[in-house]
Parts: structure tokens; C-alpha cells; sequence
């Protein structure tokens, strides 16, 4: 759906648009998913026929691994009656099914489709090398004592030739049943939602100054620097160190990749919604997380699931579907391009990755965006793989993000050109008919895992689709707000399932970063009550200290201290608003404090009108005096100065200058020009 919203001159929202009704014709899936179950049910009932034809034949080995493609481990059935005992037969099938079911988690969890074919087919082989049968003499004694009907155990366990097959098809159907049976519900539910959907309207940037029509920027709390710092102090470490991180896999959530793009995500809406008019080391953060995503040991995963997932043995993270690598990468080279219009990534070969046999993978952030438009193109969802084959909207969220913040940047219009295919994909294929996000689904069965369905993957993907799609960011915050949360005696309840009990960044039992993920996206739609409310549970539920001026959460992961931190920094539309706005022109040509020390220096606020600067600064590492260095003056002008050691500055021909401080507290600077 096109935007409509009334904006002021700068581009910042201040008339909402209606929040879109969950349509009143969708079923339980979309075109594209249902077609994948059906082509799933018709290959799987062809391998049903064909493994009952061979267990009905006269060869014992053919007919245990045909029982065996029926059902995993189903093949040892066939020799429950014979020889063996039959206790050891069917404790091979129940061993078959729980290393299925761990095979099942792997692909997953990490792609890994060989895993459950090989537990599958291995299975179906073991039984047919079995020889408790001696040849077709034993098949016609059983089958002559099923018709005589002697109701021997033997013969039971001959039967799985047709019990077997008709219960796996029967429990097929029932599958079927069960999910039909929903429609009535899911069918009123949407229809309760709809209710209450009817007349909301998206988010509005309400911290609007009546005067000069742009955002109020309001420095940080001195209580929220440590925190900030935990998130500087793993970004201005040198790039090749990863020290403070969590170190635990490199294939699901907790990988690197992650917390270093989460860092750099909740440090640049820090830097849009509080230090606009500051580079310095905010700046150098941002470079060294961009850098440290081409370290080997940040996409190293990536041959094994290209192995295991594509069955190619290629590297190259940018040869094909990969958007867990190059669509997070590429959110968090467009927000920076957003903040500081520094084309430092944008630059043909700017991104070099070696791997350590020595081939070279250079790419660029427009490269980035161009692979993400031909994958989108490509493939029948419009949205497309993060492990192979496994689709995470989140995840194309970022790639999204990607193409808008080139789009903003470059005058492109590539987001354009795919929104509204993407949107009709998000809505019809992973958005449910009681209107909850539909977090994974396999590309070529349309599975999907209804577990990850949750509180937190709700919220997320409403934070991280707001500046692309706000009308559905709002609508998923509306269900969140008005079905999983509720205000009790002062306090902020959340309903939450499995996955929300999760840190997600390093896989503690743990509802951190589902409060903090949830605070973050109340922040950015305008709900501080639940906002504070979640923040203060935070605070009074999970034990921190500050250690060296810098605030730790005893057992949370890196990623729960950035989106408590982002939750903290935020403000309504502050994420739509650094993509879909930018920076407004006041704040891009006016003068920047370029550089501070770190840590003797915080920087708590720093914006500019155009014309003057305003800091609030504080010291981090004792008192005294520091430097500080000035850029984006009019060169040769004269500046006067509240609140450094000099009272006045001129500026050389290049729109710099130096001046000082003295720290002992949080305290306000001014540079203002002399007319």
C-alpha cells in the first residue's frame, strides 16, 4: 500500500495512515505455501506407494527397506517377529525417531539437510542388511499364519506391511483434520482483531519542535551512559579482537555475526535519536563492527551449511541465498550510510573478505543490494533463504532496510520497485489469519516450526519493518499490545510461549531480551507506558553492576545489553524516521563535533540547529580538561563558546576547530555564531 501520510517540511510524519485489517479472505495459507504442501503430500504419499509395494513383495530385504521409506526406522518392524526379540526391533525404530527428530532440529537450526535424509535412508538400509529371515519361505509361513489367524506376535509385526502405511496416512489426514478444524477459530479471532484494528492508525513523530519542525534530541541520562559504554567497548576494541563477545556457535543466534550487526543496529539509533552532530568515536565504532563482519571467523560458517544445505562447497557467502550474512550486513551499512552519508562501504571492492586459503571475495554495499534485489526477484516467495532453504522474515527485514537506505542515499528506487510484491508475500505467506508473524518456513515443503511463533518475534519484526512497511510494523504492534501484554497493578505482563524464555544471544533461560526486544519496538510506536514499565522490569528482575564505569547484566548476552540500551534511546517512529527521513538538512550541514577522547570524554547529546551545536558532555574516566575538535563551520567564522575553557573560536578555511573542556560533572557546551 502506497503512503499517504501528511508530513511537515523536513519529511517527518505527523498524520498516521489506517492500520490495514487482516483480510477477511486469507486461509491458512497463501498461494505459494499451499502449493508447497501440496507438492509435499503427493511426494510423500509416491514413497508411501512405493515402500508398501516393496514390503508386499517376496524379497525380505526389499521389504524392510521399503517399511523403512514409510516411516524412519520403520524397516525394523519387519523383523520384530523374527529371530530377534521384538523389544530390540521396536527399540531401533524409538531410537530411529528421537536421532530423527535431533536430525530434524539440526536442519533447522542450521540447514542441514543431509542430516534427516541420511537418519532416514540409513534407517531404511540397516533393516534390509538384517537377515533374521531365511528368504521367501519365511514370508509365506507368516503370511499362511495371518491367514489362518493365529494371532501369534510374529504375525503382528508381519502386519506392519499394512498397518504401517495406513497409520502414517491416517495420521497425515489427521494432520489435515486438526488444522481444518482451527479455521472456525482462526476465523473468529481475525474477526475479534479486526475489531479492535478498525480506526488505529500508524505512528506519528509527536517530539516534533513547534518552531523548527524537527525532532526533539534529548541527551542521554547520566544512568544510561554505562550502558552505553558496554556497547562502545566492544565496538572501539581493535577489529580482530572479539573480546566481551559471546562465544558460543556461529550458526544460529549467538554467532558473532549477529551481535556485531545488533551493536552496530542499536548504536546508530542511538546516534540519530541523541548525538546527531557527533563523529568521533561513535564513528569509528560503527567502522570497526563493518570491518569485523569480514573476518573469516564471522561468516567461516558458511561453507559447512553451503555443504550440507546446498550440497555446494563454495565459501563465498555472496554466491547465492545467504541473507543471514549479507542482508544483516547490508541493514547495518545502510543505517550508518543514513546517519553520516559516509560512502566509505559503498565503494566497488570496499568489502574484502579472505578466506584462509587465500581467495579473495570483494563486494560493495551496492553490491549487497543488488544481490538481495536478484534474489527477491528469484524466488517465488519474493522473500528468500537464511539457512538454505529456510525462509525468516526478520532476516529479509534487514535486506529490506537495505535497499530503502540505498534508495534514501543513492536517488534508487529498488525498494520501490519490490514493495509491493514483498508485501503481498509477507501478508499472504507468513502472517497467520489471527494476524501473528509466521517467524520460519522451509521454501520447498512450506513448513514451518508454529513454536518460534512468539511474543518477541512479533515485536522484532514490527521494530525492524516499521520504516519499510509501517502499516503492517503497526498492526503487529497492535495485536502484541492489545493480546500478549497487560498493564496488572502498575506492572507490565507479557504472555510468552517457549521461545520468549530464551536469550536469544547466548541461549540462557532467560526473558531479558524479550523484554528488551518488546520495550524497544513499545518505544519506537509511541508506547512509553509499556516501554518503562518492561525497562523497570528489567531493572528489578535481573541482577547488573557497573564495573569500571560500565554496566554488565550478570548472565545476559551481548545482544540483550544493545536492545535494552535501544529501548532506553528510542523514540516514537525513531527508527522509521533514521530510514525513511535521514538526516534532516538542519542536522546535515550544521557544525559536528568531530572528535572526543573515549573514555575521558561521554558524549551524551550533541545536535545542531543548523547553525549553532549543543553538547552535553560528561566525564568517564575522572575529571580534568579535554580536547575537542570541531567540524562543519563556516570557515573563517567567528564562534562564540558557553561552556569551554575559551569563550570564542574561529574556524580555518576547511570548517574546523579545536577547543577545550574542563569535566568534573555532566555539563552543557555551546557554539554559536557571531553575526
Amino acid at each position: 500500500m502506497n503512503s499517504s501520510t501528511a508530513t511537515n517540511a523536513h519529511g517527518f510524519r505527523t498524520q498516521g495512515n489506517p492500520v490495514p485489517l487482516i483480510p477477511a479472505g486469507k486461509g491458512l495459507a497463501g498461494p505459494v505455501t499451499s502449493a508447497r504442501w501440496r507438492r509435499t503430500a503427493l511426494v510423500y504419499l509416491a514413497l508411501v506407494a512405493l515402500g508398501t509395494a516393496l514390503a508386499w513383495g517376496s524379497d525380505p530385504q526389499w521389504a524392510s527397506f521399503g517399511l523403512g521409506l514409510v516411516v524412519p526406522g520403520g524397516g525394523f518392524l519387519f523383523h520384530a517377529g523374527g529371530a530377534g526379540a521384538a523389544l530390540l526391533h521396536v527399540g531401533l525404530v524409538a531410537g530411529t525417531l528421537f536421532l530423527f527428530l535431533l536430525a530434524l532440529f539440526l536442519w533447522v537450526a542450521t540447514g542441514n539437510l543431509l542430516a534427516p535424509v541420511i537418519v532416514w535412508l540409513g534407517s531404511a538400509v540397516a533393516a534390509a542388511a538384517m537377515d533374521h529371515w531365511s528368504g521367501a519361505a519365511g514370508i509365506v509361513s507368516m503370511m499362511a499364519m495371518c491367514r489362518s489367524g493365529a494371532l501369534s506376535t510374529a504375525a503382528f509385526w508381519a502386519d506392519a506391511r499394512a498397518w504401517l502405511p495406513a497409520g502414517s496416512l491416517a495420521a497425515l489426514g489427521l494432520v489435515v483434520v486438526m488444522m481444518r478444524r482451527r479455521l472456525p477459530w482462526l476465523r473468529a479471532e481475525r474477526e475479534r482483531i479486526n475489531g479492535y484494528l478498525a480506526g488505529k492508525r500508524t505512528t506519528v513523530t509527536t517530539v516534533l519542535d513547534a518552531s523548527s519542525g524537527l525532532p526533539k534530541v534529548e541527551p542521554l541520562k547520566e544512568q544510561d551512559l554505562p550502558l552505553w559504554r558496554f556497547l562502545l567497548d566492544r565496538s572501539l576494541q581493535p577489529v580482530a579482537d572479539f573480546g566481551g563477545f559471546d562465544i558460543i556457535d556461529e550458526f544460529r543466534e549467538a554467532a558473532k555475526r549477529y551481535q556485531v550487526c545488533n551493536l552496530s543496529y542499536m548504536l546508530g539509533m542511538h546516534t540519530y535519536t541523541r548525538t546527531p552532530a557527533f563523529r568521533g568515536y561513535m564513528d569509528q565504532g560503527q567502522q570497526n563492527l563493518a570491518r569485523k563482519m569480514m573476518d573469516h571467523r564471522a561468516w567461516s560458517y558458511w561453507r559447512l551449511e553451503n555443504m550440507w544445505g546446498n550440497l555446494r562447497s563454495n565459501p563465498d557467502p555472496f554466491a547465492r541465498d545467504n541473507i543471514m550474512y549479507y542482508g544483516w550486513y547490508g541493514g547495518m551499512l545502510g543505517i550508518d550510510l543514513c546517519n553520516t552519508g559516509n560512502e566509505r562501504f559503498s565503494r566497488p571492492g570496499s568489502i574484502r573478505l579472505e578466506h584462509p586459503s587465500g581467495q579473495v571475495y570483494e563486494s560493495s554495499f551496492t553490491d549487497i543490494c543488488q544481490i538481495i534485489r536478484r534474489n527477491m526477484a528469484a524466488s517465488d516467495f519474493c522473500l528468500f533463504p537464511c539457512e538454505p532453504r529456510w525462509i525468516y522474515p526478520i532476516c529479509n527485514n534487514f535486506g529490506a532496510l537495505s535497499l530503502k537506505c540505498h534508495d534514501r542515499h543513492f536517488g534508487t528506487t529498488w525498494w520501490e520497485e519490490v514493495r509491493e510484491r514483498y508485501q503481498a508475500s509477507l501478508e499472504n505467506e507468513f502472517v497467520t489469519q489471527n494476524g501473528r508473524i509466521t517467524a520460519i518456513r522451509d521454501y520447498y515443503t512450506g513448513m514451518t516450526v508454529p513454536a518460534l511463533t512468539a511474543t518477541m518475534a512479533d515485536a522484532v519484526t514490527a521494530l525492524f519493518i516499521h520504516p519499510v512497511l509501517p502499516e503492517l510494523a503497526r498492526r503487529s504492534w497492535e495485536i502484541v499490545r492489545h493480546d500478549l501484554i497487560r498493564l496488572e497493578r502498575g506492572q507490565v505482563q507479557l504472555k510468552v510461549n517457549g521461545w520468549d524464555k530464551i536469550d536469544f544471544g547466548n541461549y540462557r533461560r532467560s526473558l531479558l531480551t524479550t523484554y528488551a526486544l518488546v520495550a524497544a519496538s513499545a518505544r519506537e510506536m509511541g508506547d512509553d507506558e509499556v516501554a518503562d514499565g518492561l525497562l523497570a522490569r528489567v531493572d528489578a528482575e535481573f541482577e547488573s553492576e557497573v564495573i569500571g564505569g560500565v554496566r554488565h547484566y550478570k548472565g545476559g548476552s551481548v545482544s540483550a545489553h544493545a536492545v535494552i540500551h535501544a529501548a532506553r534511546v528510542l523514540r516514537g517512529n525513531g527508527f522509521h524516521d533514521l530510514v525513511s527521513v535521514g538526516m534532516p538538512e538542519p542536522w546535515r550541514r550544521g557544525p559536528l563535533l568531530q572528535d572526543a577522547s573515549y573514555p575521558q570524554v561521554l558524549v551524551a547529546g550533541a545536535v545542531s540547529d543548523g547553525q549553532a551545536l549543543f553538547l552535553r558532555l560528561a566525564p568517564g574516566a575522572g575529571g580534568g580538561r579535554f580536547p575537542l575538535g570541531l567540524s562543519q563551520l563556516r570557515p573563517g567564522a567567528e564562534y562564540r563558546v558557553i561552556g569551554g575553557t575559551e569563550t570564542s573560536l574561529r574556524a580555518d578555511e576547511q570548517g574546523r576547530a579545536a577547543l577545550h573542556v574542563d569535566l568534573d560533572r555532566m555539563q552543557d557546551l555551546r557554539v554559536v555564531p557571531i553575526h
